[in-house]
């Protein structure tokens, strides 16, 4: 039998699906981000603030390329423009949703 070892600031790697639009339309898309996982209360208090949320939980990422298919390194000024586009953000939301019910989809 394993045993429960309690984290209380777990931190985990999920994957993040995005409908992402391009010239024939709405492609699904994913790279991976690390998330850190907050307890209720932390989240019920930053319910009304869903970017700084995100802001606070999305630590990393994989998967990340630009237009010419040049990795994108994780920085803060970089995460800010993603988080600008709403199809991003609700791939995110969706993601960080699953990991916090330790609900892990494959690929």
């Amino acid at each position: 039998m394993t045993t429960f070892r309690f984290n209380p600031r777990p931190v985990t790697w999920a994957t993040v699906k995005v409908n992402a639009p391009g010239e024939d339309g709405i492609e699904v898309q994913s790279f991976r981000a690390r998330f850190l996982i907050l307890p209720e209360e932390e989240r019920q208090a930053l319910a009304n603030n869903p970017r700084e949320a995100m802001r606070q939980v999305w630590l990393d990422w994989e998967g990340i390329t630009d237009i010419n298919g040049q990795p994108v390194p994780f920085s803060e000024t970089a995460r800010e423009q993603l988080m600008g586009y709403g199809y991003i953000a609700l791939g995110l939301a969706g993601a960080y949703q699953r990991a916090t019910a330790g609900i892990e989809t494959k690929n």
